[in-house]
């Protein structure tokens, strides 16, 4: 068993000379030295592995480690890549020019600000107008409905067709009668919201033989939001960005008609969504 142990420390230490280059001068087995000082050759043949093999696993470890350092800082780099691909770098400029084509002002858009209040009460005041006036000529009026339009959003148009699909509200169908003067009296922000309240009054003149004029107020509620113009038509139509969300109005007070009795009075009546 002694003999045994031995021959596998001489085969240890002649793997290890082989790998640091270095040859044994003899190649008998009895002249291998213990390579432990208590003469044992089992802890001999460990020492020997340990050497032969430790430096190996060490390396290994240490290796490795580096190796999923590098993973984590390839995938933090990755993920800024993408970020950064993501991210907008364009900045738009504005370029102003006479009317001869030269550059008079060059400088960067600024993002979209929340306008003043005097702005938005008259961007309102110029929507119910739009909205609610009615004009004799068909081409008039189609004019004035996409100005009008130009400033609602989904949610409103969907309320304003269905109330302008009534043929009572139709201002096609009205022209063919009568015409509508509105006159905006007042437009207030209701504190701490997006609502806005509109005052009008409207004067109607029946354009048949005979018939005279009569005057109405009424009172709207409408929600609006900023959504920034991306179109040459829409910058044109509506330069604040102004979406009309929701709209609300009804018939207010008293209608004074001078009709004459027999005369027809079915005109537009107020309505809620």
């Amino acid at each position: 068993m002694r003999r045994i142990a031995e021959r596998v420390v001489w085969r240890l230490s002649r793997i290890i000379a082989e790998r640091s280059g270095r040859v044994r001068a003899s190649q008998d087995p009895e002249s291998a030295p213990s390579a432990h000082p208590d003469g044992n050759p089992f802890l001999a043949a460990r020492t020997e592995f340990m050497n032969a093999f430790g430096d190996l696993a060490r390396g290994k470890r240490n290796w490795q480690l580096i190796a999923y350092a590098l993973a984590g800082l390839l995938a933090l780099v990755a993920i800024a890549d993408l970020r950064l691909a993501a991210s907008s770098r364009v900045v738009p400029y504005i370029v102003q020019v006479d009317r001869l084509g030269q550059v008079v002002t060059v400088g960067p858009a600024d993002d979209l600000q929340r306008p003043d209040q005097r702005l938005v009460a008259s961007e309102l005041a110029r929507f119910i107008r739009a909205i609610r006036t009615v004009l004799p000529a068909a081409a008039g009026q189609a004019e004035m409905l996409r100005r009008a339009y130009a400033f609602v959003a989904s949610d409103a148009a969907a309320f304003l067709n269905d109330y302008f699909g009534n043929p009572v509200n139709d201002p096609r169908l009205l022209g063919l009668r009568l015409t509508r003067q509105v006159d905006v009296t007042g437009v207030l922000r209701v504190p701490n919201s997006d609502v806005w309240r509109l005052q009008w009054t409207e004067t109607e003149r029946s354009t048949q033989p005979g018939g005279l004029t009569r005057t109405v107020a009424w009172e709207g509620y409408v929600t609006v939001r900023l959504v920034p113009p991306r179109t040459v038509d829409a910058v044109q139509d509506n330069p604040l960005g102004l979406a009309v969300t929701s709209v609300n109005w009804t018939q207010v007070g008293a209608s004074v008609s001078t009709m004459p009795v027999g005369a027809d009075t079915t005109l537009d009546q107020g309505v809620k969504p």
